[in-house]
């Protein structure tokens, strides 16, 4: 009955073994309710699983008996996300749908409209790394969002791959997401997207004039102006889509 169940594992035996699991792993457990002798499948939220067996558990301890791992085959699709330092309520919210949906990684930046201050030792960023390997588990995903920043957009946004295709996603912009892909010879050749989504007051002229250089087309998602969590999950299906990431 268990058996499809995936827990938190920081470290995975390379032979197999015991191992003890961390108190996140053991709430989870808790919560589902697994019991000594249940199946469950460990993963380690960077790219192995492995099977196992529950040993003992409580509330905030928990082992289990793995079996050796094994690699799960990284993705071929990826899509990183440059996203103006939301306000904290909507982190969570980002972090946990972005993880759902296969999002590759998530760059914190700094924009000039970007009210929340974020540092890099924030305990707010420590907890969405937290929240994204809960959603692997819920989701299926071998691999955890990673989450980076903040830094400022422009440093960011220099460091795409030369073979990324870049879009910015913006308000007053009226090409379409095909249009901004037009010159692509098809979605098997559209590896790696590279995507600005601006913070609650969206981006400024000034700096849709400094990613032009850089290769960033301009997208437009509709007539209506999107709550920046609902634009960073609407622009990422839209992106996974188009890449046949999704089904």
């Amino acid at each position: 009955m268990a058996e499809g169940r995936r827990l938190f594992a920081p470290e995975l035996p390379r032979d197999g073994g015991v191992l003890r699991l961390p108190v996140e792993s053991a709430r989870h457990a808790q919560v589902l309710r697994l019991r000594v002798g249940d199946r469950v499948r460990l993963f380690d939220a960077a790219g192995s699983e492995a099977d196992a067996e529950i040993l003992d558990v409580a509330r905030d301890a928990m082992s289990c008996r793995a079996e050796a791992p094994r690699s799960v085959p990284e993705r071929t699709r990826r899509v990183t996300l440059l996203l103006g330092v939301p306000k904290a309520p909507k982190l969570e919210t980002i972090v946990r749908m972005m993880t759902e949906l296969g999002v590759h990684a998530l760059c914190f930046v700094l924009t000039e409209r970007s009210v929340p201050k974020l540092a890099h030792d924030s305990p707010k960023l420590e907890r969405c790394k937290r929240i994204a390997r809960e959603a692997c588990a819920q989701s299926g995903q071998a691999r955890a969002l990673e989450i980076h920043g903040p830094e400022e957009l422009a440093l960011v946004a220099a460091r795409a791959p030369a073979d990324a295709a870049r879009v910015v996603f913006w308000e007053n912009a009226t090409q379409t997401l095909d249009a901004a892909f037009a010159s692509v010879a098809a979605a098997e050749d559209l590896h790696d997207v590279w995507a600005v989504v601006g913070p609650e007051g969206g981006l400024s002229a000034a700096e849709i004039d400094q990613l032009t250089p850089l290769g960033y087309q301009q997208v437009g998602l509709g007539e209506g102006i999107l709550r920046v969590d609902t634009a960073a999950v609407v622009a990422s299906a839209l992106l996974l889509d188009r890449m046949h990431a999704l089904g």
